[in-house]
């Protein structure tokens, strides 16, 4: 039996376009009735329909009171008096003691493991150092530290800019 293996084309059926029929009048229908719906559900719900004249009536009738706020003018006329007892032992302003503040970001038994946390630091431009301490040779630990910095706005920022980079980091104040 012989066969035809000549590639036969594709053949498409034809279909016959829809009769002109139009989806305009339903559309049309459909705005009615959800116009109609939206006017007409809040009075089912509420049981009235809001007079919107009167609404607006209302609010141009109602009295806004003028609000004025002297409390800056009293703070600058009021005069705050300290106890002789609060200024402290010696009679004089207490003497402000100063702080450096730190951020201590790591402690770790190995110096590899912190040096290479403080390349990373430095990579961040920021002060890091890191601190040896332990009570002997066998409890030895480095702590990486940032900074010091002067007060706590440099110190914020300096936190501010570990935690962009997901590194957590501990407040730490020192006596100078």
């Amino acid at each position: 039996m012989a066969r035809d293996y000549r590639r036969k084309s594709a053949t498409r059926s034809h279909q016959s376009k829809s009769t002109g029929t139009s989806s305009a009048p339903a559309f049309f229908a459909g705005i009615v009735i959800g116009a109609l719906g939206m006017y007409f559900l809040p009075a089912i719900f509420s049981g009235e329909i809001p007079d919107t004249r009167a609404i607006i009536k209302a609010a141009d009738e109602a009295e806004i009171p003028n609000l004025t706020f002297s409390f800056h003018d009293m703070l600058k006329d009021t005069e705050i008096i300290i106890p002789d007892d609060a200024q402290g032992k010696t009679g004089g302003p207490a003497v402000k003691k100063n702080y450096s503040y730190l951020l201590q970001v790591g402690s770790f038994r190995n110096k590899p493991d912190a040096e290479g946390l403080r390349v990373q630091l430095l990579l961040l431009n920021l002060t890091a150092s890191v601190e040896t301490f332990g009570a002997g040779t066998a409890d030895v630990w480095h702590r990486v530290l940032v900074g010091p910095f002067a007060n706590t706005s440099k110190t914020a920022a300096a936190r501010a800019k570990l935690s962009q980079n997901d590194i957590d980091s501990l407040l730490v104040k020192r006596k100078l």
